[in-house]
């Protein structure tokens, strides 16, 4: 029986969440500048909306962060 430490399941969760909300609001995003952002090579997120090449695992979490920022605003 394998067992994983905590760490290897939040960065899958991590993973799943990442691609399903990239692929879910692909159209409400700018891509290029999402990339930027975070300093990735140019087409990562691209060729991983159109077709589907997995994002390299250093790639998720500087993602999720992004993603984090602008879901969570508030108005006040």
């Amino acid at each position: 029986m394998q067992t994983q430490t905590l760490s290897e399941v939040k960065k899958r969760n991590n993973r799943k969440r990442v691609e399903k909300w990239l692929l879910k609001n692909q159209k409400f995003i700018n891509i290029t500048a999402m990339e930027k952002e975070i300093s990735a090579p140019k087409g990562l997120i691209q060729k991983f909306v159109k077709y589907d090449k997995k994002i390299q695992d250093k790639w998720i979490d500087p993602i999720h962060n992004v993603i984090e920022s602008f879901t969570t605003f508030s108005l006040r």
